[in-house]
């Protein structure tokens, strides 16, 4: 049987030839490893190609994970399963309320991150700083981006809370969500 690759998968399978893809890494972390093995620089035409491509399928990839509609709520209950809420809710407004409540990073939500591992922030700042500082930063305006993501979105470059405290999910020690 031939398994079907993810849209992250077949992108880097397109470098398969000077490149092996590590799963269990961070998709950005694996496109900057990429870059140094096909010695791009940040100008060449190569590397913008490949970074659009890239950013291509990270959307791809949370749309084949989550869904496209904002008006789903199957997509919004699988949103609050990976971020470890507790209750997940029954009605749209609940579950969509439960998660723009929750600053995540949309890339490691994305990328097959264990859910354990998945920082949650208590604020778009903190979650801003995290965001620049690991260079996992989700494209805000891609062709592939339905009404779900988009909405997801916050605004890392601009944040408008001022706290910087970072926790983490459900474990000894760590933030949790249980309010709903």
């Amino acid at each position: 049987m031939v398994r079907n690759l993810g849209p992250l998968e077949n992108f880097f399978e397109n470098y398969s030839y000077t490149f092996s893809y590590d799963s269990t890494e961070s998709a950005t972390s694996e496109f900057h490893r990429l870059c140094r093995v096909m010695s791009w620089e940040r100008d060449d035409p190569e590397q913008k190609e490949a970074y659009e491509e890239f950013r291509d399928a990270l959307v791809m990839e949370f749309n084949e994970n989550f869904g496209t509609d904002a008006n789903d709520l199957t997509s919004w209950q699988a949103l609050c399963a990976a971020v470890r809420i507790d209750h997940i809710p029954d009605s749209l407004a609940e579950a969509r309320r439960a998660m723009l409540d929750i600053h995540v990073n949309l890339v490691d939500l994305t990328d097959g991150v264990d859910p354990a591992e998945i920082l949650l922030f208590p604020t778009e700042k903190a979650l801003s700083e995290y965001t620049i500082s690991t260079h996992k930063i989700f494209p805000r305006e891609n062709v592939h981006s339905g009404s779900l993501l988009k909405e997801l979105l916050r605004h890392i470059f601009n944040p408008s809370s001022a706290s910087t405290r970072v926790h983490r999910g459900r474990g000894s020690g760590r933030y949790r969500r249980s309010r709903y």
